[in-house]
Parts: structure tokens; sequence; C-alpha cells
């Protein structure tokens, strides 16, 4: 007769685990997809925000002296609220 051990009787509690973070980070990139189409800034504590910024179509001159006509956008923009002190 075999007998299982403890890692084997864990097994299935790590599928689990690993699937219902799976599931959860889909639908947290869903939301997060959703929001930033309807331009909506989201904050996350701890971490920091997500905004959606309109730039203008503007004109871009490179080095070499070309100028270029940008297309108007919409970016995604992350400012951080972490804060790190480098006194020891």
């Amino acid at each position: 007769m075999a007998t299982r051990n403890a890692a084997s009787r864990a097994l299935p509690d790590l599928r689990f685990y690993f699937n219902m973070n799976r599931e959860f980070l889909i639908a947290f990139k869903d939301v997060m997809r959703e929001q930033f189409v309807n331009k909506n800034r989201v904050e996350l504590d701890g971490l920091g925000q997500f905004e959606v910024i309109h730039r203008e179509q503007h004109q871009k001159t490179f080095d070499s002296g070309k100028v270029v006509m940008m297309p108007p956008e919409d970016v995604l923009e992350f400012k951080s609220n972490i804060r790190i002190s480098y006194d020891h």
C-alpha cells in the first residue's frame, strides 16, 4: 500500500492557489485595461498611479535636422508614490 507524504498532499493546494492567483491577475488586467480605455486614472495604494495622458499633434526635429509631424496619441504614464530614503 502506497502512502502519501505531506508534499504530495500539498500539491493540490498549490495548484488551487496558482489557479486562483492566475484568475485574479487576468481579472485585474481586464479591469485595468477597461479603466485606461475610458481614460480613468488608477491608483494602487503603496505603489503609485497610472494615468492616461493625451498628447496633441506636434513637430519633432531630429538631430539630422529632419522635421516630422507626430500624430496625437494617448500615453499611459506611471507616477510612483514609493519614497526611498538614502539616509542610513
